[in-house]
């Protein structure tokens, strides 16, 4: 197996979507259903990219991303955000995770100047040409 990736997401379906495009491609697949479960899967686990989505119940996706950019350990690891939020919700939400206030805010809060913004953010339904371009930019 090549790379390993987690994928935080409550949608069992996604999740096997997501498991099926990534390991045809060479990556190996780790994944947990809710922010909780993600953040001790990443300590286990040390992925080479996070797929992480931000509407999940127990820790959403947003209180996952804070906490594990505050780790030392994992702040470092690539997150791609993939969501169908800006559908269910009708905020653009590509936009408001690169704004300057998001950033501010967050910031703020842990304390730290740590741009905690992530890279790209992919809308459901994925398109699976689109991931793997996507994760290739970042891990190969």
């Amino acid at each position: 197996m090549g790379k390993r990736i987690l994928v935080v997401d409550d949608d069992l379906d996604n999740i096997n979507y997501l498991k099926t495009v990534l390991e045809d491609n060479g990556y190996e697949v780790v994944y947990a259903e809710n922010g909780d479960e993600g953040l001790e899967k990443a300590k286990e686990f040390k992925p080479s990219l996070i797929l992480l989505d931000l509407m999940m119940p127990k820790k959403s996706g947003t209180d996952f991303l804070n906490e594990i950019k505050q780790d030392e350990e994992m702040r470092n690891i690539p997150i791609v955000v993939q969501s169908g939020a800006s559908k269910q919700t009708g905020v653009q939400m590509k936009e408001y995770l690169k704004s300057q206030p998001f950033k501010d805010a967050k910031r703020k809060a842990l304390g730290k100047d740590l741009d905690i913004t992530p890279q790209p953010y992919l809308e459901k339904p994925i398109d699976p040409t689109e991931l793997i371009e996507t994760i290739k930019k970042f891990i190969g």
